[in-house]
């Protein structure tokens, strides 16, 4: 296993620099229906040499996922269940988790928590949890922890399989997060524990997940995600694959599959209010800025070569997630996510 240690601890001890201890709750954190995506970056692998570590528990922690590198990515859609054909499955539902094709996922949000009441995918169809599995809690904060059963009923070549399983969730540490494109403060990690069998006549599955969330209040969605998930399929040899989502990365979403569109590299981000583009040689005519829920909050028609000062200044905007988007002198369009602290 490669680990990578902290690299910001000394610093922190120099500077005499205390994490806030965050609370997570509905209003900051639920997941709930937005116009536009999150963009996500990926690394996946089964090769345990090239995994890496999660950090230690505890406060004022130091998450160091800055070396991490890229292999993949695509956008996440909160969508209204209400708004799609298979509402009726999911009737409790109040945010479906997409990628736009067959890997949805349906949750119930409301100030208890966050459970996963269905799911649409490739082997199990769409199918609602005849007992619900619970993914968090609220309101969560360093210490919380929770234990909940979970249950779905689905059926594999016309063979049902009966899904049985427990989430063990603890929120661990809190501290700072290193990611490859920023570095965030503040940040609550969660571990959550997911072991579930299928049991089918055909054969039994057994399946682990041991996953830590890291959540940034007023990020909805989790700001990185690592997991080890081992598969033992008939009492076979297990399979374990490693995987990271993460925020904020180079080439997320729709901009990595298009080489057309304008990249580019806000810094600093997380932003007090000025942001420098990064645009390097290219120009531009304007730039636009959404927040999370898809509004427009700020836009600039003006001609901007590589010549010019490519900072926006934010300042005054409430804290959260925005989308910066740029459009070239030639119609070409770019977009990339950045936190206003």
């Amino acid at each position: 296993m490669t680990t990578h240690l902290p690299t910001l601890t000394t610093a922190l001890m120099l500077a005499g620099g205390i994490c806030a201890q965050p609370t997570l709750d509905q209003a900051t954190n639920g997941l709930a229906p937005i116009a536009s995506s999150y963009g996500i970056t990926s690394y996946g692998t089964n090769d345990m040499s090239a995994t890496y570590w999660e950090g230690a528990a505890g406060a004022d922690a130091d998450y160091g996922f800055w070396m991490v590198v890229a292999n993949g990515g695509n956008d996440r859609y909160m969508v209204d269940p209400a708004t799609t054909p298979t509402s009726a499955t999911f009737p409790t539902a109040t945010v479906l988790v997409t990628n736009g094709g067959s890997d949805t996922i349906a949750y119930k949000v409301d100030a208890n928590g966050m459970e996963i009441v269905g799911l649409r995918a490739s082997v199990e169809g769409t199918v609602a949890f005849t007992d619900p599995s619970k993914e968090l809690v609220f309101p969560c904060t360093f210490g919380t922890t929770w234990t909940d059963p979970f249950v779905l009923n689905f059926s594999v070549a016309g063979f049902p399989v009966v899904r049985s399983g427990t989430n063990t969730g603890v929120a661990d540490g809190y501290g700072t997060l290193e990611l490859p494109a920023a570095t965030l403060e503040d940040v609550l990690r969660v571990k959550v524990r997911k072991v579930q069998t299928d049991v089918a006549a055909i054969a039994n599955v057994y399946r682990s997940y041991d996953t830590y969330y890291y959540y940034s209040v007023d990020v909805p969605y989790p700001v990185m995600r690592t997991s080890i998930d081992t598969v033992i399929n008939g009492g076979g040899t297990p399979a374990v694959t490693y995987t990271a989502e993460w925020l904020f990365g180079p080439g997320t979403g729709i901009s990595e599959v298009d080489p057309d569109m304008v990249a580019f590299t806000p810094y600093p981000n997380p932003s007090n209010g000025r942001i420098d583009l990064g645009m390097g040689e290219e120009e531009l005519r304007s730039i636009e800025v959404f927040t999370s829920a898809g509004a427009l909050v700020s836009t600039s028609v003006r001609m901007m070569t590589s010549s010019a000062n490519s900072v926006v200044d934010l300042t005054g905007l409430p804290a959260g997630l925005y989308t910066v988007k740029v459009t070239s002198v030639d119609g070409r369009t770019g977009t990339r996510r950045v936190i206003l602290e």
